[in-house]
This record gives structure tokens, C-alpha cells and sequence, in this order.
């Protein structure tokens, strides 16, 4: 009994590890590697525009896909097509995916560069502040002892 249940998984395994995988064909409109690069960035900074705050886009009436589809001169199908075809490409698909992935890190190191000299910013004028508020109190306080002395 144990020897036909073994069997009857083996088989099951067996049948349902078999895949038909079709070979996407190349879209006629096909993107090339950097104008791929370009797409997923793109679809990668408006998902994250999204998830952070969706409300310039939806004040912009900005739908995700309508936008790449305009903005690289596609169709939807074309457009779907092109992400297929390149993920059936593996070493093509992972060029694609570190070049997107060295462009967002350029974008974030930019994006923190200019938040930390922002940040010294505000400490710089913090300081000065601060400091003014210093004088003001010293000088109040020398104009009252001035006051106690000639009374």
C-alpha cells in the first residue's frame, strides 16, 4: 500500500514538474537594454511615489501605465511584451536590473547628500540663532546691572 502511494506521488511530482514554456517572440516594437533600464527605473520611482504619497498623482491624473506607455511611445501590449521578453532573458534581465539598481543608488546618494548639507544648514542656523539670543540676554543683563549701579 505504502509502495502505491510513493508511486502515486512520484508520478503526481512528475506530472506537475513538467512546464511548457513557450518562447516569448521579439516584440516588434522591441525596447533596447538602456531604454529597458529607463522603464523600470521609471516604474520604480512611480510605485514609490505612489506608496508614499499618491496624491500629486492622483491631482496629476497619472496612471502608471499610461504614462511609460507615452513616455517610451508603446502600447500597452508592446510594453507588456517587452518586460516578457526580457525576463525570459536571464543574463539580459539581471544587466537590466543592476544598471536600474546603480541608477536609484546615484539618485538616493544625491537625494542624501543634499539632505545632510540641509541638515548642517539648519544646525548652522540654529547655532546663529542661538547665539543672537546669547548676546541679547548678556546685554540685557549688563544693562540692568548698569541701572542698579547708578541707582
Amino acid at each position: 500500500m505504502n509502495i502505491i502511494r510513493c508511486i502515486g506521488l512520484l508520478g503526481l511530482v512528475f506530472i506537475t514538474s513538467c512546464q511548457n514554456i513557450e518562447e516569448v517572440k521579439e516584440p516588434k516594437n522591441l525596447l533596447s537594454k538602456s531604454e529597458m533600464k529607463d522603464l523600470i527605473y521609471d516604474m520604480v520611482l512611480l510605485d514609490a511615489a505612489a506608496v508614499v504619497n499618491d496624491e500629486p498623482l492622483k491631482e496629476l491624473d497619472v496612471e502608471m501605465l499610461e504614462f511609460l506607455s507615452k513616455k517610451y511611445d508603446l502600447d500597452s501590449t508592446d510594453l507588456k511584451q517587452n518586460i516578457l521578453y526580457y525576463n525570459l532573458k536571464y543574463s539580459d534581465n539581471i544587466e537590466i536590473y543592476e544598471n536600474a539598481k546603480d541608477s536609484i543608488d546615484k539618485l538616493k546618494n544625491a537625494y542624501d547628500s543634499i539632505s545632510n548639507a540641509r541638515d548642517s544648514l539648519r544646525k548652522l542656523e540654529k547655532k546663529r540663532l542661538d547665539s543672537i539670543k546669547k548676546i541679547d540676554t548678556i546685554s540685557k543683563n549688563k544693562t540692568l546691572q548698569e541701572l542698579k549701579i547708578k541707582d
